[in-house]
């Protein structure tokens, strides 16, 4: 894969990423990172792992050595120091300037990655001041270590109700993912069309597929088939979260449950989507042998769309 150097004036004005990028480098502690795949690379079909915990590995650092081992081309963390004994992230709070720059350096091998904020931080109808507050911590952390997609958990608001507050959530994200340089998806469970009133630049989607298929498809349902929802998405899918669902568990071993993976795969296609297909999969359901077959069946599938 090809990647041109960017060229700076002197008049340009730097974001925050951009001039944490540029002093790393100047330490010779950067690699070049790409926010997208291509049609040219070997690597056309990006899939990314969601580290929290891998079979028995639970230190942040061993689990990102097994997911570069394990041949995956990005790789994705919570924004939370986790739970003791069962799961670990990073905690923006206590990453000072020095391990935002180890971890830029560690995650560096990898051709994009995504930071996902707390499951408390959520984006609601009448969203407070204190959760755009630690959005905002988490964005400009984001930017800090070099992800390109912050992951956001939000319910959106009725059809009826006032949007006010929602606007201006999402007016105020825009802007400090725009400051960072970084894009934030926005993780629906439904309400899809909220993302085209109106179109942001740095707001998109992060679509979690396995979540589709719950109540029997009552995410997909308005669309026809995960592969309408993929279409109707369309430029603004940022990012996927990727796990398969058997009617009553889900973050399983892709390919043991119901989801159509093939239609997905088949409408990623057609809209020209060239983002990370992240795997979710539970540590208590899937094992380290399960995360393999995971990638080997996705692979597989994509190659015969």
């Amino acid at each position: 894969m090809n990647c041109k150097k960017e060229q700076f004036p002197i008049t340009r004005h730097f974001s925050r990423r951009q001039f944490f990028s540029m002093a790393m480098a100047g330490m010779g502690v950067l690699s070049p990172r790409f926010v997208f795949a291509n049609k040219e690379s070997s690597g056309a079909l990006r899939l990314g792992f969601m580290v929290w915990r891998i079979g028995d590995i639970l230190d942040f650092d061993k689990q990102v050595e097994w997911v570069a081992q394990a041949g995956f081309e990005s790789i994705s963390f919570h924004s939370s120091s986790g739970v003791a004994g069962k799961w670990q992230g990073v905690e923006p709070a206590t990453a000072d300037a020095k391990e935002r720059q180890r971890l830029r350096q560690l995650l560096s091998r990898f051709a994009g990655y995504e930071i996902h904020a707390p499951f408390d931080a959520v984006v609601r109808p009448e969203t407070t001041g204190l959760v755009l507050e630690r959005l905002e911590e988490v964005i400009g952390f984001a930017g800090d270590v070099g992800a390109s997609i912050v992951t956001v958990h939000v319910e959106a608001p009725r059809k009826e109700a006032s949007d006010m507050s929602w606007q201006k959530a999402l007016d105020k994200l825009d802007a400090v993912a725009a400051k960072a340089d970084v894009r934030v998806g926005l993780e629906f469970n439904s309400g899809f069309e909220w993302l085209r009133k109106p179109s942001r630049e740095r707001i998109g989607t992060t679509l979690d597929i396995g979540h589709m298929y719950h109540h029997e498809g009552l995410g997909y349902r308005p669309y026809g088939s995960i592969g309408g929802l993929v279409k109707f998405l369309d430029k603004t899918l940022f990012h996927l979260h990727v796990h398969d669902y058997d009617g009553k568990n889900d973050h399983l071993e892709i390919g043991t449950g119901r989801i159509d993976f093939d239609d997905m795969l088949k409408n990623l296609n057609a809209i020209g989507y060239r983002g990370t297909l992240c795997f979710e999969l539970n540590p208590d359901r899937c094992p380290p042998e399960g995360v393999r077959r995971s990638a080997a069946f996705l692979r597989k599938r994509a190659a015969m769309i």
